[in-house]
């Protein structure tokens, strides 16, 4: 491979120069490492760019000092409209709140729970005003789900319940479609909804137990014939979406199944069926899954063949089970609550810590991971019947208990996202009068506001954080979570700042435009990486004109110290570029994903060799 310097351009079709970098304030910053020149090549004929990656200079001072927080929870803000509630509050962009007509950073981010008697209610994320109600699921309905069903740019919000399953607009709470309610192997009480793009046609399925169903429509795309992935005897079916078998397809994952797009078993094991999460637990790249049901836990290969199993890790009863690295030995362990007690299951099965809880109402609730601190320490979250927990993740050391809630529980957990675009996680959780009073949604803040920055988004049950945009917009090609996070209903556990840091810039291969006269304009461009340590997968790279947005791609390999990823290919229309492009890396629609170590470097400027 022909690795060419990152002052060396390549030029086909046109002569142009590029202005020097520019950072977010407008202004030039020629002297830092990344300087694009004015040097060209050419590589022949017009739309043959060279797409190789590239090398680029390195900034060896690309290292900040450690930025810690306190641990100082209070309580931000409770809204009681929604009454009782034991869904996931599920976080993404619903409404134009900055008014530029899109969804993107620049909005507040909004949370959707459905309460007991199956109405779904959107409310503001910063304060917990009331956006809308809507819809009539059924008594105890799943959680709900957020995403860009029918690639519009715009989220919807799909419910289901014991009466109806309803695809709600985001902006209105307006119906868009119904359907009969899920008819699968359990009832669908304290359920939860799923959105993944299976095919990767660019439209979103819907994926609820072992049935799919268009997103645009509602339509039955595929009906699985085993597990739902339910880990209760009569209720809860979840099945989660992943390419478990690396074969570029994502497939439903069930506890003793997995199905195709179109529900067709590709194995089945004839176990039981359970909650599922996945992860790789053995460094092979394919995706192991952690099956539970009724007390006990299995670990099964990507072909179905169990690992290892554990009888009665909880009791009699068990919740959808959580993977993150909890102790920050480099291994992914596993999270599950029942009845009476919160246990962290090791790698090879073996127990870690297990904390006495409360929950005789159902004993099958779920949990999230977070490293609030950014001390590399990672933190559980986890509420019962009465209490919001916080625990170490290495010792089980309670951080905080939280008595404002109540709970009769179904299958619920506290989510984390950074609510009110502050630049710092929260902790939204929902409640039930039962042992308590407590009502709706609540969430939880620093009260130094120095928690470490969370995505505004946590959209499902089912979350992992490469199958979702920061928009709520699906990836047709989704890269696989556990290559980079290895981690499922959990957030980054790398979002502390401190230490060597990647670094983005935006490298150029070329400007096409021998074909303005059918109104098309190319520009390729790449990802480079100036840090000291690897860039992860999915770092977004934007072309704007001027404060237009006009697309966004994605790298879709880790990019190594002084490398870059591919070259991305743009095809825009003349008409909406007009006199210049702005390209910027680490940027998705206005959002961004990293913490580097120079955030003033992520802008090149586009002036000559354009259709106008």
């Amino acid at each position: 491979m022909r690795l060419v310097p990152v002052t060396v351009l390549a030029l086909a079709c046109s002569d142009y120069n590029l202005s020097s970098p520019v950072g977010k304030d407008g202004e030039g910053d020629g002297d830092t490492a990344f300087d694009p020149g004015d040097d060209t090549e050419d590589y022949g004929a017009c739309g043959n760019a060279d797409k190789d990656p590239r090398e680029v200079a390195l900034a060896e001072d690309c290292e900040v000092e450690a930025i810690t927080g306190t641990f100082t929870p209070e309580l931000k803000w409770q809204q009681t409209q929604p009454g009782d509630t034991y869904t996931t509050p599920v976080v993404g962009q619903l409404t134009d709140d900055n008014g530029n007509g899109m969804l993107d950073g620049g909005d507040t981010p909004d949370i959707v729970v459905s309460n007991v008697n199956g109405v779904t209610w959107a409310l503001s994320g910063a304060d917990g005003a009331v956006i809308w109600q809507g819809g009539s699921l059924g008594a105890e309905p799943m959680t709900p789900a957020i995403g860009d069903l029918d690639g519009d740019g715009w989220n919807e919000v799909v419910g289901a319940g014991a009466s109806a399953t309803l695809a709600l607009d985001g902006r209105t709470g307006k119906q868009k479609w119904k359907i009969g309610a899920y008819a699968g192997g359990h009832t669908p009480q304290c359920g939860a909804v799923g959105i993944y793009d299976l095919d990767g046609d660019g439209a979103a399925e819907v994926v609820i137990g072992r049935d799919i169903y268009e997103g645009a429509s509602g339509a039955v795309a595929g009906r699985g014939a085993y597990g739902d992935g339910a880990g209760h005897e009569w209720a809860a079916p979840m099945g989660v979406a992943a390419d478990i078998d690396r074969d570029g397809n994502l497939d439903v994952v069930v506890g003793n199944a997995l199905y195709d797009k179109r529900g067709n078993a590709k194995w089945y094991n004839n176990k039981s069926d359970g909650f599922v999460a996945v992860g790789d637990f053995d460094g092979d790249k394919y995706g192991e899954i952690v099956v539970t049901s009724m007390g006990d836990m299995r670990l099964q290969d990507h072909d179905g063949t169990v690992l290892w199993s554990k009888s009665r890790v909880t009791g009699d009863t068990i919740g959808p089970p959580t993977v993150a690295d909890f102790d920050g030995d480099g291994e992914p362990e596993i999270g599950v609550a029942g009845h009476d007690v919160y246990v962290v299951i090791e790698t090879n099965g073996s127990v870690k810590w297990s904390r006495s809880t409360n929950d005789y109402s159902s004993g099958f609730t779920g949990s999230a991971v977070f490293d609030f601190e950014g001390d590399g320490k990672a933190e559980v979250v986890y509420a019962d019947e009465n209490d919001v927990f916080v625990y170490d993740g290495a010792t089980g050391a309670i951080k905080m208990t939280e008595s404002r809630h109540s709970s009769a529980t179904c299958s619920e957990y506290p989510s984390i996202a950074d609510v009110d675009n502050d630049g710092h996680a929260d902790i939204i959780y929902s409640s039930g009068a039962y042992s308590g009073r407590e009502t709706g949604v609540s969430v939880i803040k620093d009260a130094d506001d120095s928690w470490m920055p969370a995505r505004a988004v946590w959209n499902q049950h089912g979350y992992a954080i490469t199958n979702v945009n920061d928009d709520g917009s699906i990836p047709a090609t989704p890269a696989v979570n556990w290559d980079t996070y290895n981690n499922f209903r959990s957030g980054d556990l790398s979002a502390a700042t401190g230490g060597a840091q990647t670094d983005a810039v935006p490298v150029l291969h070329e400007v096409c435009n021998d074909e303005c006269d059918a109104d098309k304009l190319r520009v390729t461009v790449s990802v480079g990486n100036q840090g000291l340590v690897d860039m992860p997968v999915g770092v977004p790279i934007s072309l704007w004109s001027k404060n237009t947005w006009l697309a966004t791609e994605y790298t879709t390999e880790e990019i190594a110290p002084g490398e870059t990823s591919e070259g991305m290919v743009f095809s825009l229309d003349p008409d909406d570029v007009g006199s210049s492009i702005v390209v910027r890396a680490d940027d998705d629609n206005g959002t961004t994903l990293l913490s580097e170590c120079d955030e003033d470097n992520n802008e090149i400027e586009i002036e000559k060799g354009l259709c106008k």
